[in-house]
């Protein structure tokens, strides 16, 4: 506190002095009967409060003596249905200083009356219509006062009342951490893991949540283990860093944002970490209305893929764009003999993106131009060497998605990422 609080006055005070008013302080503060209003009056007492704004001061003795600012924030389009549980579960924690915030996209199913009559310290934030996920928690999060921000979907329910304490502690552990991840299980059986973050699909074919289906065993609970992006779902993410970025991609609407986001945070030099403690029940794609990968999700995932690609790689761009050509490609084939709905939301996918490239381009400059870390780098964050999620459909096509993406090309890649630094990046199944 001492060093904070002089912080302003060091430059033009004496050595001497500075130090006796140091330990004068120091007594006084670890004394626990002095409140905050006996501390500005001895302050003042000393006559140095015209060196120094008696505002700041107090702002530093209450980052002292409170946790940080986190502001639960829960995107909600229709769904009534969930928010009983989400908002119950949210209502037991035990973080001091928190705040909770329903933001709704334009529902039309009493959302917004239910949880005024219901859960009146809930804070409510309207959108006239439903902006998507990405617009729709841009603008909430702009207007949040808060350190950090914990994204939750409405299709969730809060397992561990000390949730945000483990997020948090993670948060300020280290300083380069942006986003930690919670340990989202089904819903339907919490034995069950539906996400501990995401990672890449081999290669260029979009992300996949991290240990979807499998047991909990605690295999991913060791403080080792990071994901390369954290699941949009649950996670606690730090205010200014995400302004700083600029957020989500509002173009997205749906899927890949928290990807994305996660991949420009990386590209600054920030970290993606994960609380196993925090743990979160979630009904997969509850909010979404369908587990199933209708045309409409392909045609968002696979928009959104290219449209990150384009942003955000730099010496492997020419490798990763002949390996999503190719998955697309296969995908078009695939889908007209037996889908052909999903064969035009492939096409429609990559036309958007062409007629989109004046807005997509000026971003990829600004990305490439601020970014610290190396291709190299980021690639062996985004595929580690994980075991992955496979869907049940279509399992023929995958086989061979998988032989010509993976079995193709899991010896060491030396010509595939050329930069000017001269980047070779070595991959393993």
């Amino acid at each position: 506190m001492p060093i904070l609080v002089y912080g302003g006055i060091v430059g033009t005070m004496k050595p001497s002095i500075m130090f006796r008013i140091f330990s004068m302080f120091s007594h006084e503060l670890f004394r626990l009967e002095y409140s905050l209003l006996n501390f500005l009056l001895y302050i003042q007492s000393l006559k140095f409060l015209s060196l120094v704004n008696h505002v700041d001061i107090v702002k530093e003795f209450v980052k002292l003596v409170e946790p940080p600012r986190v502001a639960v924030v829960i995107l909600n389009y229709n769904g009534l249905r969930w928010l009983p549980n989400c908002l119950s579960s949210v209502a037991k924690t035990d973080y001091s200083n928190l705040g909770v915030h329903l933001v709704d996209n334009g529902s039309v199913d009493g959302s917004v009356d239910y949880v005024q009559k219901n859960f009146p310290c809930v804070k409510i934030i309207q959108h006239s219509r439903n902006l998507g996920f990405a617009e729709g928690y841009n603008r909430a999060i702009e207007k949040v006062d808060a350190d950090y921000v914990l994204l939750l979907n409405s299709d969730t329910q809060v397992l561990n009342r000390s949730w945000v304490k483990f997020l948090v502690d993670i948060a300020m552990g280290d300083s380069t951490i942006a986003a930690v991840a919670c340990k989202m299980v089904s819903m339907e059986d919490h034995s069950r893991l539906d996400s501990v973050g995401g990672m890449g699909i081999a290669f260029w074919r979009g992300f996949v949540d991290i240990g979807r289906e499998e047991h909990d065993r605690g295999q991913y609970d060791s403080r080792d283990f990071e994901p390369f992006a954290f699941c949009g779902g649950a996670a606690l993410v730090d205010r200014d860093v995400f302004m700083k970025v600029g957020g989500f991609d509002e173009r997205f609407f749906l899927y890949v944002e928290d990807a994305d986001l996660s991949w420009r945070l990386r590209l600054l030099g920030y970290r993606v970490g994960f609380a196993p403690e925090a743990k979160v029940a979630h009904y997969f794609s509850g909010s979404a209305g369908s587990k199933v990968v209708d045309a409409r999700k392909l045609y968002c995932c696979h928009r959104n893929l290219l449209r990150a690609i384009v942003k955000n790689c730099s010496s492997s761009f020419g490798w990763a764009l002949r390996n999503y050509f190719l998955f697309s490609s296969i995908l078009a084939v695939g889908f007209s003999i037996f889908e052909p709905i999903k064969a035009c939301a492939v096409l429609r996918a990559i036309f958007w993106n062409l007629l989109n490239f004046k807005d997509t381009y000026p971003r990829r400059v600004r990305i490439q131009t601020s970014r610290t870390m190396s291709e190299r780098e980021i690639l062996a964050r985004m595929y580690p060497r994980l075991s992955r999620y496979q869907p049940a459909e279509n399992v023929r096509l995958r086989r061979i998605l998988n032989i010509l993406f993976e079995h193709s090309q899991s010896i060491p890649i030396v010509d595939q990422v050329e930069g000017a630094q001269g980047d070779q990046v070595a991959f393993h199944r």
